[in-house]
């Protein structure tokens, strides 16, 4: 990497994001609270060549954090835009950005720092085609794409089979670098990496007042039971994680119903999802 490493900026993010940092082949993955702070990290690994920039974005959450940033940003992301730097950027967030989380997608876009997006398990998706495209402050042109979790989306006539509707799913599968010929779906090998992000409230379900961390049960239905072209949900989730430059796990406590529900969904993740491959 360059002259900056993960440790030396964790001392910059607050606290409250008690970040932790492992390697699963020789790739960076990243647990932290906030999921906006990931843009600092995003920024260290691509001034150490982990990622490109701009990178292309695919997440898991439960929300699709693609509101429009404050008005009030607007001069720091241009300043920034044109000499990022690591102080910066963690201001930006700290300042900026909201703290709900909702618009640090596209403050990355404004930053330069992310091309396009595709966005796993959003619960509402009423609103989908409203924020299919963004035009950054310099007049580029984003594309975010939501999508279903993947057994479902690979499941007979889903989102990454059919190919009898690329026109319609065919943008996402460009920006995945996802191909579709006939009854074959695969990745492109040799793509540049990606960042894959993660937030664990995309494994909780809300109730009434509560949300309650995923059953064991749906756990082993979305990743180990096969979908179409027999392939699992796993299957999708670790060929992603291989495309990855970088892969970053946000906590969101609050989005999970506290700290105990936050860990053991975490716990399942890397379970079910990484089959145990690491630990924090």
């Amino acid at each position: 990497m360059g002259d900056l490493s993960f440790a030396d900026i964790f001392s910059l993010l607050p606290k409250t994001e008690n970040p932790k940092q492992t390697f699963v082949d020789g790739v960076p993955y990243i647990l932290h609270e906030d999921h906006r702070w990931c843009l600092p990290i995003v920024l260290v690994a691509q001034q150490g060549g982990l990622l490109p920039k701009p990178c292309t974005v695919a997440m898991f959450d439960w929300h699709h954090d693609a509101l429009n940033p404050l008005q009030s940003a607007s001069d720091e992301l241009k300043r920034l835009r044109i000499k990022p730097t690591i102080k910066g950027v963690t201001s930006l967030c700290a300042k900026y950005v909201k703290k709900n989380d909702d618009d640090w997608l596209k403050a990355g876009m404004e930053l330069g720092f992310f091309g396009d997006a595709v966005i796993f398990g959003v619960d509402d998706t009423s609103e989908r085609e409203k924020f299919r495209s963004y035009r950054d402050h310099l007049g580029s042109t984003h594309k975010i794409e939501m999508c279903t979790l993947p057994k479902n989306a690979l499941s007979y006539e889903g989102r990454l089979t059919d190919a009898i509707r690329r026109d319609k799913f065919g943008t996402m599968w460009e920006i995945l670098g996802w191909e579709v010929k006939g009854a074959s779906a695969r990745f492109i090998s040799g793509l540049p990496k990606i960042l894959l992000t993660i937030d664990l409230d995309c494994f909780a379900i809300p109730w009434r007042d509560y949300i309650i961390p995923w059953p064991d049960f749906v756990f082993e239905s979305e990743f180990h039971v096969r979908a179409g072209h027999c392939r699992s949900g796993q299957f999708f989730f670790r060929e992603l994680a291989s495309k990855a430059g970088l892969v970053t796990i946000a906590r969101e406590t609050r989005c999970c119903g506290g700290s105990e529900n936050a860990q053991s969904i975490l716990q399942s993740l890397i379970h079910y999802g990484f089959e145990d491959k690491f630990s924090f």
